[in-house]
């Protein structure tokens, strides 16, 4: 009966607030039996919103069951984590890169993608992402053969299978370290394609020894043809190469972006100039690059006025959902319900799409949250 007097009560969204004074600022302390029955309440609750999402990249949707059977079918030996439910811990970005390069030599055709897009739909379905910009790194299958235009092509077939073309746009990355002729390459593919779905174009890969400067050409191309721009900067690297995206490529979101707070000129400049980040709590924890929730300096970035969005970046490495982001916003960085709410209209504000469908989700957003 106590359960469902507070399913009612939760009904009415401002009274998130109050449990947000109840719990999160420290009045209902100790393992006593409202906690569990009020996080599930709360966690019910945050399930049912809509939700914008800017930083996930493709293969890191697919599930682990997808991957295990992805491998037989295409006779591919992978570690055995794929076939648990672990979450995975890593000390270096080459150990992370390890994983992810696994998960991609499961996909042995374009065909395949079919599967890696299906299981993306449902990641962007379960966790009820309003919209969602995801991010996918072609050149380590083009590489190996596989054409861009055909493989675009069964990215928006399965999503028109689905019916979720408008829910889900693409970033296409390229690897830093990789250097300018092949991201130069990849980059004219999709200005050579148009009406793909892709609505902006990003940097990724190892930070430490490759500044982005060398792409300032192709990212004032992308602006100059209406594309986004987005760069991974400030994860591994520090503040200088955040500066180096914003100044030389004119990036308007940095993915990560946690070593600004090591510079407060910086963290100015990202509020005078409404630059984004792109936060992804869970993957800077077991990437070591902050020792806890507790300590991230999303927490700082919110109380200084920087556009910040809460983001999974990897769902089935870390085994999340976005979902677990917002919970850990709210109660291992001790962040409001009001927070998390303007954390999606940063994101929304700060998203690749268009002026139209912005003001679409924007309803949304004010009719649920």
């Amino acid at each position: 009966m106590i359960f469902e007097f507070f399913r009612i009560f939760l009904k009415n969204t401002r009274t998130i607030n109050i449990l947000d004074v109840l719990l999160y600022k420290g009045i209902l302390k100790g393992d006593t039996f409202f906690l569990p029955l009020i996080r599930t309440i709360v966690r019910e609750r945050l399930a049912k919103l809509p939700k914008i999402e800017l930083h996930v990249h493709l293969e890191a949707c697919i599930k682990r069951s997808t991957i295990q059977w992805l491998a037989e079918k295409n006779n591919i030996s992978i570690p055995d984590y794929f076939g648990s439910h672990e979450p995975l811990f890593f000390k270096t970005f080459e150990d992370f890169v390890e994983v992810f390069w696994a998960i991609g030599k499961v996909i042995v055709s374009e065909d395949d993608f079919a599967y890696v897009v299906r299981d993306a739909v449902e990641y962007v379905r379960r966790n009820n992402i309003a919209y969602c910009e995801i991010s996918w790194t072609p050149h380590l299958y083009m590489e190996r053969g596989f054409s861009f235009d055909k493989t675009m092509a069964i990215f928006n077939a399965e999503l028109a299978k689905h019916n979720a073309q408008d829910q889900i746009r693409f970033i296409i990355d390229v690897q830093r370290d990789h250097g300018l002729e092949e991201g130069a390459t990849v980059f004219q593919k999709v200005f050579d394609t148009p009406n793909i779905n892709v609505v902006g174009i990003g940097l990724t890969g190892f930070e430490e020894g490759h500044p982005a400067s060398i792409f300032k050409e192709v990212f004032k191309k992308a602006t100059e043809l209406g594309y986004g721009c987005t760069a991974h900067a400030g994860e591994y690297g520090d503040s200088a190469e955040i500066w180096r995206c914003v100044s030389d490529l004119g990036v308007t979101r940095i993915g990560h972006g946690i070593r600004a707070i090591t510079d407060e000129k910086l963290m100015q400049f990202l509020i005078e100039n409404n630059i984004h980040l792109e936060i992804s709590l869970t993957s800077n924890v077991r990437l070591e690059r902050v020792e806890s929730y507790a300590k991230h300096p999303i927490v700082d970035f919110i109380n200084k006025g920087i556009s910040v969005g809460v983001n999974s970046d990897d769902p089935t490495v870390f085994e999340i959902d976005l979902l677990d982001e917002y919970m850990y916003f709210r109660e291992q960085c001790g962040l409001s319900y009001e927070q998390l709410k303007k954390s999606n209209y940063d994101a929304l504000e700060a998203a690749f799409c268009t002026d139209k469908q912005k003001m679409e989700l924007k309803q949304l957003l004010d009719e649920a949250w």
